[in-house]
């Protein structure tokens, strides 16, 4: 089985589980979606550090998991994030013949992907504060988990990444999420300290520059005449290797290994 496929299978198995934890907590049989919600290492992290231990296993998972993209690049996005799994669904039902003249242009997207970090700052300082319960009512996990009580607010959240991803696959995951921030502050990290990363490889030899690979990825990438996918936002999709002109039998395609 190819990655793409496992990646499907991985995708479909944890959207599944996610649909199900949210059906719980909207009949009220699981309490609260924090215990599942690795963001909460920022909403609860402070809390923690100060006696607060109902949230400290999710706090040390959403930890863990940050710190794991040193080694293993944003594979939870791609493979596991509910969001970023639903994104690519709502985008798929973009059934344009213009959609790649619907892609934002790197001279700005190179400038809107930071507003993430912004975001993340954000969250941050609130969480510091005391008054996280400002940005979480904003947060998508929360509208999903409590639709009965949804309010303005997660309401402006939803329809951005509803309508936002419509248009612009992974809108979220691209500009906005806070989690997705964080885990490209740890790559960065990881880079610093000369740490090796898996990531994906281009073969410069046999490339036809084509650029396929560009056109086609979920994230904007930029991948240009670069031999690695080095980039802190790839998540590890292989989308860039389903689509390139030059894969054949004998795997001389472009983009071929990690």
């Amino acid at each position: 089985m190819d990655k793409t496929k496992i990646r499907k299978l991985i995708q479909t198995v944890f959207i599944g589980f996610w649909m199900l934890l949210i059906l719980l907590m909207i009949t009220a049989r699981v309490n609260t979606c924090h215990q599942f919600c690795p963001y909460a290492v920022v909403c609860f992290g402070v809390m923690t550090l100060n006696g607060f231990v109902a949230y400290l296993p999710m706090v040390i998972i959403g930890l863990l998991t940050a710190v794991s993209v040193i080694f293993l690049g944003r594979k939870f996005c791609g493979y596991i994030c509910f969001l970023g799994t639903l994104q690519e669904s709502i985008y798929k039902l973009n059934k344009s013949k213009n959609k790649f003249q619907q892609r934002i242009p790197y001279k700005y997207h190179r400038y809107l992907i930071g507003a993430k970090y912004l975001t993340f700052l954000i969250t941050v300082i609130a969480a510091y504060l005391g008054i996280q319960y400002l940005y979480m009512n904003f947060c998508p996990v929360l509208a999903f988990a409590y639709p009965q009580r949804i309010g303005i607010a997660a309401a402006v959240s939803l329809t951005i990444i509803i309508l936002g991803g419509f248009f612009v696959e992974r809108f979220w995951c691209r500009y906005l999420c806070p989690y997705a921030a964080m885990m490209n502050i740890f790559e960065h990290l990881g880079k610093l300290l000369k740490i090796k990363r898996s990531k994906i490889f281009r073969n410069i030899k046999t490339s036809i520059n084509c650029f396929n690979c560009a056109n086609y990825c979920p994230l904007n990438i930029d991948i240009g005449y670069n031999e690695e996918i080095s980039d802190a936002n790839c998540i590890h999709c292989y989308r860039c290797v389903r689509v390139c002109s030059k894969k054949d039998a004998s795997k001389s395609n472009c983009i071929y290994r990690d």
